[in-house]
């Protein structure tokens, strides 16, 4: 089967799903078809399709429920956790990304993502405001 890619999309791009207007949160990069029996010629297909945070699971699950594999072309969730280690990293069944951490005040965060890349950016945003907040 095929191996589509997860990424970023441009900033200010809408969801690619009818109707929809929201921005979008995941730009898959499609792989080019190999159906031929249909005797229509795939070659102008769409090469990526733009998902928001609602959408991308449906495509999500399109894709791997038609035996397809998704990768992550913005990082990879092992080297969050090795770069990260104080942060509990997973991932659920849905394929959505968290990332908690208990500062020593008590208190904590969860952040959440669809891509490794925009949880690591969440993580470092988060990290640089506590760091000025707890200089102050």
């Amino acid at each position: 089967m095929s191996t589509y890619q997860a990424t970023m999309p441009p900033d200010d791009t809408t969801c690619g799903m009818r109707s929809c207007s929201a921005r979008a949160t995941v730009r898959t990069v499609i792989p080019p078809s190999r159906f031929e029996a249909d005797g229509v010629d795939h070659s102008q297909d769409p090469s990526t399709f733009d998902t928001c945070v609602c959408h991308w699971p449906i495509m999500r699950a399109a894709v791997l429920g038609n035996g397809h594999e998704i990768t992550d072309t913005t990082g990879d969730i092992e080297a969050l956790k090795a770069d990260y280690p104080t942060w509990s990293v997973f991932r659920r069944d849905s394929g959505r990304l968290y990332a908690a951490a208990c500062r020593g005040t008590g208190l904590g965060i969860t952040l959440d993502a669809w891509l490794a890349g925009q949880l690591r950016a969440q993580m470092e945003s988060f990290l640089s405001v506590a760091q000025r907040v707890s200089a102050s």
